[in-house]
């Protein structure tokens, strides 16, 4: 009894400061719609890198149920509209271009301590995936927690390891 007590409490304390600390998407964010489309004008409007590579990005973000509609319809979404409660959320739209063969994969984003920069990690499947060098579209719904969601200024976006600071608008 005395060993299993002497390993509980420092299995104990390493959970709680791996789950308890940190800004990580597992607490309040979540994707809650993912499909291959883009708005029509989207090369016309996206932000562009200044510097090559010249990645593309288009970011709105909604805070309330008819921007989120018109969001929804700009993206050309075929899907249902999900159901989101926009008392306690706020929902960012993210458009990008992948390779055809390796679709991107958001499993978290990460926040600033202050809560000011959000940044969106876009990661490929691991493996020995052979990606085309196509541009296909993708957008990322992201439902976010409108406290933290209200306090950012700035959106960073990770794609094939470079960082780019994406002006969204709200």
């Amino acid at each position: 009894m005395r060993i299993s007590k002497m390993i509980f409490a420092p299995v104990l304390f390493l959970t709680l400061l791996l789950t308890g600390c940190g800004n990580s998407a597992n607490n309040a964010e979540s994707v809650i719609a993912s499909e291959k489309t883009l708005p029509s004008d989207f090369f016309e409007i996206a932000f562009e890198r200044e510097r090559a590579p010249y990645f593309q990005y288009m970011v709105r973000k909604a805070v309330e149920g008819s921007e989120f509609e018109q969001n929804w319809d700009l993206y050309r979404f075929e899907g249902e509209l999900p159901s989101v409660d926009f008392e306690e959320k706020d929902v960012l739209f993210l458009g990008v271009q992948e390779s055809g063969s390796c679709p991107y994969e958001l499993e978290s984003v990460e926040w600033s301590a202050d809560n000011i920069t959000m940044t969106i990690p876009l990661t490929e499947p691991e493996g020995d995936a052979d990606c085309t060098s196509d541009a296909t579209p993708r957008t990322f719904v992201i439902e976010l927690d409108k406290e933290q969601s209200g306090e950012m200024e700035n959106l960073v976006i990770v794609q094939s390891g470079i960082a780019t600071n994406v002006p969204f608008e709200n």
